[in-house]
Parts: C-alpha cells; structure tokens; sequence
C-alpha cells in the first residue's frame, strides 16, 4: 500500500506539512513528538520507508484507481506509532486516546485525498442543481443504494440485530447497539463516561471534536438503554462505560467490539461481514435519508438525516462505497 504523494504535498503549511502539525499537536504519547518524527510517522503510515522515500517518490500524476482507503492509512499510521514506541511505552499509552487522535487526523489535506473541485462548483446558468432538483438527488441515492446494498443493512436486518441483542439480556450490548443506533461514531462511545452525559432539558452526549467539545441529541428511546446499563453498572461519574475484561481503566478496543458485532450477526442469522460499528451507524443514517428523500423536496432535510453538516458533504456519499467512507 503506498498513497500516491504530490510535490504540493511538500509545501510549508500544505498537506504533509500541515498533517505533521496537526499530529504534533493532538499527540497524547508518553514523551513529546517533533516535528520531523511526526513527519517519518505519516510516511511510513502512507506507505513509505520513511520521509526520504516519501520526498523522493512524489509524483504530480494522481492515480484514482489503486488509491488506498483513509481507514487503511489510520490502521498503517497506529502500526507506525506502535512500532516506533517502547513496548512499555505503548502499553502505558492511552490506546484509546491514540486511537481517537489518528482517526481525527483529516488526510483530505493530502492531494489523493481531495475531493475535485468541480464536484463543488455551482451549477452553470440554465443547469439543475441537485439542491433544488430532487429528481436528481433520489436518482442518485438510489444508484448508490444498488453499490451499498450488499454492505449496508436493512432496516429488516437492523430490526432482527436489536432482536438478537435484547433476548442476551445484556445491557451493555444493549447500550453499545443504542450507541450505534444513535448514529455515534465508536471512539465517541469507547471513550465515553457517565459525566460525558446529560440529562436536562434533553439527552446529550458531550463529545471532543478537535479543541472543542460538541453535543450530540441521543434520542430518548436510545438514552433509556443507555442510562439503564449506567445505572445497572453502578458506574461512578469518571468510570468508563464501555471497559475491557482486562482492566476497568481501559475501555473495549475495537477488536474486541467488531468480534462483539460478528457475535450478535450469528445469533441473528445475518453475515457476519456484513455488520461492524461502522455498518451499523452508516445503515440507519442511509435507510433515514433514503426515507426521508422519498418525501421531502429539501436536500437539508435529507443531509441531517446522514449526519452532514455542511449539506455539501451529502453529494460526497452518493458517488463511492462504503470503503471509501470508513475514515469518516
């Protein structure tokens, strides 16, 4: 796996660079990382030996057809990461915080990775525009829904999931479902503590994005499940919800959660490829944009029900597969 670099890429403040920054800032190891060490990571995690081979092998041609997924170069980077710390160093880590600052790492600042502009661009005068010409709009969900259909799960599928869940008993599996179904992406839920809810005037979860921290509406349905495993668990307020059989101060990994989804695909009769985290949360926000397309004239209508924000991102997931959406 290599991802193809641009010479651009190698600008100050331009797409390598500016990812290095980036990791530099967020870095939560034990000891500080430089700038040049940041560098050699996001080579070695984009494919290459090091940063040398990285300089020397960018290429103004982009190849659009053996492009790697951002999810690939997140795992390859935590490899990275891993490989250039100390076993004692790793295991001491926040893994989870680790986790969550390399899949915040926006790799759309790198050439491959950038969606085209004209993708963007207003239509010309006299032209449709696929926020006011819904035709449009449902034509392509509906070509992309004939791509997703063998990755994504229906609503049927979803029901027989939270079927199979509830008849366990298990109210944490409950709560992790509830999480998914809610639309939260996993290192949101992983790294979760019961002071991380709240419970006023509405149900929110209060989560990092970047420097600030962002309020995510639960619905009510999905927040009793959840405050039912909290209070089951006599969780205290800094407690992790979701802990590993390891330790309490660890939270699940998302190992131990994907081979939790393949569990539950058994005891529901579905294919276990088919369900994971990710499976889960792009299925319901899918079937509810499809649902809601089917009825609303308002392209902002259905980007809410994807979860987008700004609206443009929707036309991002009308043209791809679900691969191509995991670093999301």
């Amino acid at each position: 796996m290599r991802v193809p670099v641009h010479p651009n890429d190698l600008l100050r403040h331009r797409g390598l660079k500016k990812l290095a920054k980036e990791l530099q800032k967020q870095w939560c190891g034990p000891s500080p990382l430089t700038h040049t060490s940041a560098l050699e990571l996001l080579a070695q995690g984009l494919g290459y030996s090091d940063y040398q081979d990285l300089a020397a092998s960018a290429t103004e041609q982009m190849p659009a057809d053996t492009l790697p997924s951002q999810s690939a170069v997140t795992q390859a980077l935590m490899l990275s990461i891993k490989a250039a710390m100390t076993p004692s160093d790793w295991f001491s880590s926040d893994q989870v915080a680790m986790t969550q600052m390399v899949e915040s790492l926006r790799f759309r600042a790198l050439s491959a990775f950038k969606v085209p502009s004209s993708a963007f661009q207003p239509p010309r005068h006299g032209e449709p525009s696929i926020g006011s010409d819904m035709p449009v709009l449902r034509d392509r969900m509906a070509k992309s829904a004939q791509q997703l259909s063998s990755q994504l799960l229906t609503d049927e599928e979803l029901e027989s999931l939270s079927r199979a869940i509830t008849a366990t008993e298990s109210l944490r599996d409950q709560a992790l479902m509830s999480c998914m179904m809610a639309g939260l992406r996993t290192g949101e839920y992983l790294g979760a503590i019961p002071s991380d809810f709240s419970n006023g005037h509405g149900h929110y979860l209060f989560i990092s994005r970047g420097p600030k921290k962002a309020r995510v509406t639960l619905p009510h349905k999905y927040w009793i499940l959840i405050s039912r495993f909290i209070t089951s668990a006599n969780l205290t307020e800094n407690a992790l919800l979701f802990q590993s059989k390891r330790s309490p101060d660890i939270s699940m990994s998302p190992l131990a959660l994907r081979k939790l989804c393949e569990a539950w695909a058994h005891e529901a009769g579905i294919d276990p490829a088919k369900v994971s985290p990710l499976t889960i949360r792009m299925s319901v926000r899918w079937n509810a944009a499809m649902q809601v397309a089917s009825v609303d004239n308002s392209l902002p209508s259905v980007a809410e029900q994807m979860g987008h924000l700004p609206v443009l991102m929707t036309t991002r997931y009308l043209d791809g597969t679900l691969e191509s959406k995991r670093s999301e």
